[in-house]
């Protein structure tokens, strides 16, 4: 039966019964708990009770704790069990509950003391049970003693700075809680963090007390908790981005020449103090030989350093030498054919019936180039008499050019063979 179904119900039974009260009074306290019956049914089945343990558990605090004591040992968390209505249990925290061991009257030595847990800020929550249902509290006599205060640097600064001077401005501190764990403490110690530090500050620290291996001891008060701390930081040395310089040895192949260097990084970041570094302005590195060489060089080569100077990130380059054919030029002598001439007829050039060539081109080229691979050639356009004059047209082969040609055109008689 859902809600609609339960209120009709009531809805009905309650006309009812107004009727039968008026003519008999005594049903009224019937009715009244009827309804409330009623009413508790509906809302259980909406909102149902749960039962159960409370995932989280629950710190216990000692209170009432005598002024001549202090608690020694560290206390256990319990576990709850509870009972509270579905939508109770979505808001509880932990913080809604409270667990205390009421130590008043209770003297210096070992003893279990029962837990009493108690639900804040949350209506309708019942504690059924805790777990365990009573702990050991050791009570002992609460000792005070004054301890140094020093400071520890903790992390590293940046590359190129160092930590100097860490010094606390609260020479000593007051500690107190039982007497065999104020026994075990040697001073109180102030922990700075110097992570990515620059320039000189002041950090107000937490100070923890440690025993003489510099573990920290717990479960003692320590006054004041806090002491402000100077932090010195000193710049040793500078970062610098320096280029690299590149050098060849020797010649290459006759014919050939070097045409590009260039080092991988091109520049470099170094460190060291900073009047050493502001004399360099640039690292020369090692030679790269090309003696002899036809083609591209590719080196990997240490980058050497002044005396005080220091790698950061790198210690070799990688230098690549760009070797290419050297331009040149060549002269030569052609006999100049005719083409073109009507069948039958022959052309014939006047005069010497040669050209002078000046070519251009890569010199291993041109030094390696035959004779047959050169042709110097005018076209009669099927002239079958007469005199002609004919530009000179030279082929030659792939990287070569033609510079100039002498004479540019010859003239070319036609006529029977």
């Amino acid at each position: 039966m859902d809600r609609r179904e339960v209120l009709a119900v009531a809805g009905a039974s309650w006309r009812r019964l107004r009727g039968l009260m008026r003519n008999t009074p005594g049903l009224a306290v019937l009715s009244f708990l009827l309804a409330v019956v009623l009413w508790y049914f509906v809302t259980d089945t909406e909102n149902p009770t749960l039962i159960d343990v409370y995932p989280s558990p629950i710190s216990v605090e000692p209170v009432n704790v005598t002024e001549a004591l202090a608690v020694a040992n560290q206390l256990p968390a319990v576990q709850v069990r509870i009972s509270a209505p579905s939508d109770r249990w979505e808001r509880l925290t932990p913080g809604n509950f409270k667990a205390v061991v009421d130590l008043n009257g209770f003297g210096a030595r070992s003893q279990e003391v029962p837990v009493r847990v108690e639900v804040e800020g949350v209506r309708g929550v019942r504690v059924i049970d805790v777990q365990p249902r009573t702990i050991v509290v050791n009570l002992e006599d609460l000792a005070t003693r004054q301890v140094s205060v020093t400071a520890r640097a903790v992390g590293s600064p940046p590359l190129g700075y160092q930590i100097g001077a860490v010094t606390p401005q609260t020479t000593s501190a007051r500690v107190s809680g039982p007497e065999s764990l104020v026994a075990l403490i040697d001073q109180a110690v102030a922990d700075v963090n110097v992570t990515g530090l620059t320039v000189n500050v002041q950090q107000n620290v937490v100070l923890k007390a440690v025993g003489t291996g510099g573990a920290e001891i717990r479960g003692v008060r320590i006054e004041p908790t806090n002491a402000p701390v100077n932090v010195e930081v000193i710049q040793t040395t500078i970062v610098r981005t320096v280029p690299l310089a590149v050098d060849v040895a020797g010649e290459p192949d006759p014919g050939y020449a070097v045409s590009r260097v260039a080092s991988s990084p091109s520049a470099i970041q170094v460190q060291g103090p900073i009047e050493v570094l502001q004399q360099i302005d640039r690292i020369r590195l090692p030679a790269v030989s090309v003696a002899g060489a036809r083609s591209d060089l590719v080196r990997s080569v240490q980058i050497p350093l002044p005396p005080g100077i220091s790698y950061v990130d790198r210690d070799r380059a990688t230098v690549t030498v760009t070797i290419t054919p050297a331009a040149g030029s060549r002269r030569t002598t052609l006999a100049v054919e005719v083409l073109g001439v009507a069948p039958g007829r022959v052309g014939r050039v006047q005069g010497s019936g040669s050209v002078d060539v000046i070519l251009d081109g890569p010199l291993p080229v041109l030094n390696a180039m035959a004779a047959s691979e050169l042709r110097a050639t005018v076209d009669a356009g099927g002239a079958s008499t007469g005199t002609l004059s004919l530009q000179v047209n030279v082929k030659t082969p792939d990287g070569v050019t033609v510079k100039s040609v002498q004479p540019a055109s010859v003239m070319v008689t036609i006529g029977g063979p």
